[in-house]
């Protein structure tokens, strides 16, 4: 089975470590493959995303780097990529630049913008969270949350990215279930949306291990339950790490392929440079 990573974060946004460094860590812990994922531009004035004006220099390294390490690793060149909530889109920007792309994970990381102009984010602070809820929202949880996963499902049929990324990162704030019970009706309903126009769309749904590395395995995306249904409705599946320093490359890759097995999956997913072809664990 070849050892694969497509979520990996570098300098160029809120990564730690530079391009090469994480190529390095990959290499020296046996990667066949990776993807180069840092995050795209946002329309939002924000200290996470890549600057706009860095992203030409992004996509020149990606070249470099593909180049100088090919006899030893096979590089990438992607992006993860924010969908907007409130216009239904991603950025333009966004759009032009996929053409230079192997790749792009979609991700939803913004509730949207609050009334004092700062950014409401999902995966944020708690108090952050809330006050985009409080004001985007009139207080309304289940809306926002629900919008949350219809939005999800909005993004994978619309522009099938190729990764959906940590699919129910709307839970990282949620770790007493003070804003919304994870096990009612109704949130099961709006992540099984989702699921099901991920199916439609034919894009690849993620194991992400990087908030679990960040703040324990709670933060384990998807929720069992979500892999259970995402396995039952043979939505194809990639382990990946969401790195953002070298120490998080393959964290929790060996367990999480053991609990696969255990669930009776065979195949993850495997980018050859071409295309998307399944690899037998």
């Amino acid at each position: 089975m070849k050892k694969t990573n497509y979520h990996i974060h570098t300098n160029y946004c809120d990564g730690q470590n530079s391009m090469e460094d994480m190529i390095l860590s990959a290499i020296s812990r046996n990667f066949n493959s990776i993807g180069i994922s840092s995050h795209a531009p946002l329309d939002y004035q924000n200290d996470w995303t890549m600057p706009q004006d860095k992203l030409s220099q992004y996509i020149e390294e990606l070249t470099l780097q593909k180049n100088k390490y090919r006899t030893k690793i096979q590089i990438n060149s992607g992006l993860e990529i924010d969908y907007y909530m409130h216009t239904k889109q991603i950025s333009k920007s966004a759009i032009r630049v996929l053409k230079n792309l192997d790749y792009w994970i979609g991700s939803i990381h913004c509730l949207g913008v609050m009334s004092n102009g700062e950014v409401a984010y999902i995966d944020d602070t708690e108090e952050n969270f809330k006050e985009g809820i409080e004001q985007l929202y009139h207080g309304n949880v289940q809306k926002a949350v629900c919008n949350y996963y219809e939005s999800i499902g909005d993004m994978a049929v619309k522009f099938h990215p190729d990764i959906i990324g940590h699919i129910d990162l709307i839970k990282k704030n949620n770790s007493h279930q003070q804003f919304f019970n994870e096990n009612a009706e109704w949130y099961q309903k709006a992540w099984r949306g989702a699921l099901i126009k991920i199916k439609q769309s034919g894009s690849i749904l993620e194991i992400n291990t990087g908030g679990a590395f960040r703040y324990g395995i709670r933060c384990l995306y998807p929720s069992l339950d979500i892999l259970k249904a995402a396995i039952q409705l043979q939505i194809p599946l990639t382990i990946d790490t969401d790195a953002h320093c070298i120490q998080a490359v393959d964290f929790m890759m060996d367990s999480i392929l053991d609990e696969l097995k255990f669930l009776n999956v065979d195949t993850v997913m495997y980018y050859n440079g071409k295309k998307w072809i399944s690899q037998k664990i």
